[in-house]
């Protein structure tokens, strides 16, 4: 019994060496430290990494701050409630870490401290099923593991932020991160502005419409833009055939009405062509 009783208190005693010794491994201390990392963690909906009026905070999220070498702390962010990490001056990287159907539309956010001198630093999360956790276990900066890049990521990552809402509110979030793989013929947000805004609201409204104007622009296959110069048209998952056109003067490539203004943005899954009209069949 008493040996029996021994070896209970010995792992205990192990266990809570362990636990300070992991709680100190992620909580190291600064010298001297005057300046101070602050912010919360909140919804990004927009996903331009900024916090907009109506983006409510996360119930919970974690974050990392690293100067890439000697200093790291991480830990979590409650609420409406500010992580605060007190730091030297000097050069920062603080990371938003990733939960279950979460991804940081800023991963890496580098940030200088100055003597005495607080800087906010939010933490942007969107939701994406794609998504996997980093963690606390590195001094230096690095991004948030995550699966390949897809369509919507890609498209997302360029700044096409009115094609990606048209694509979440038809529903084709799923359909577009498929192997595919596919080419898609991309509006960029001024191709959208070219709409009236209550026409613009009209087609985002009805999903059959906005599916079927959103299938259009979409190929099955991967075309590079040499693949589509050499093409004379091209047929949509809409089932139209898009005429291809070169103007041999200015050495610009239409496709249907729209002419191509960036060309082979890599993506997982695909490719996207940025073009400038948006193609109603």
């Amino acid at each position: 019994m008493r040996t029996s009783h021994r070896k209970v208190i010995a792992s205990l005693i192990m266990v809570g060496v362990l636990g300070t010794t992991l709680l100190t491994a992620t909580l190291p201390t600064y010298a001297q430290a005057d300046g101070k990392i602050t912010g919360v963690a909140f919804e990004d909906r927009n996903r331009n990494g900024k916090r907009d009026a109506g983006e409510p905070t996360l119930r919970v999220a974690r974050y990392k701050v690293t100067d890439g070498g000697r200093f790291w702390r991480c830990g979590p962010v409650f609420g409406d409630k500010p992580y605060t990490v007190g730091v030297v001056p000097g050069t920062y990287f603080v990371m938003p870490i990733a939960g279950p159907a979460e991804y940081p539309t800023l991963p890496v956010i580098k940030v200088q401290v100055r003597a005495g001198q607080t800087v906010v630093v939010d933490l942007p999360f969107g939701s994406n099923p794609l998504a996997v956790a980093d963690n606390c276990g590195a001094y230096a900066p690095k991004r948030t593991a995550r699966v390949p890049v897809g369509i919507v990521e890609t498209a997302t990552g360029n700044g096409l932020i009115t094609l990606v809402s048209a694509i979440e509110a038809a529903g084709l979030f799923e359909t577009l991160s498929d192997k595919g793989p596919f080419t898609v013929f991309a509006p960029s947000d001024l191709a959208f502005a070219k709409f009236t805004e209550d026409e613009l609201k009209s087609i985002l409204a009805n999903k059959a419409l906005l599916t079927s104007v959103l299938k259009n622009h979409v190929v099955a296959g991967i075309l590079t833009a040499n693949d589509v110069v050499n093409s004379d048209s091209v047929t949509t998952l809409e089932g139209k055939s898009l005429p291809v056109r070169v103007d041999m003067e200015t050495g610009d490539v239409f496709i249907g009405e729209a002419r191509i203004k960036a060309s082979d943005i890599s993506a997982a899954n695909g490719v996207l062509h940025v073009i400038d009209t948006v193609l109603v069949p």
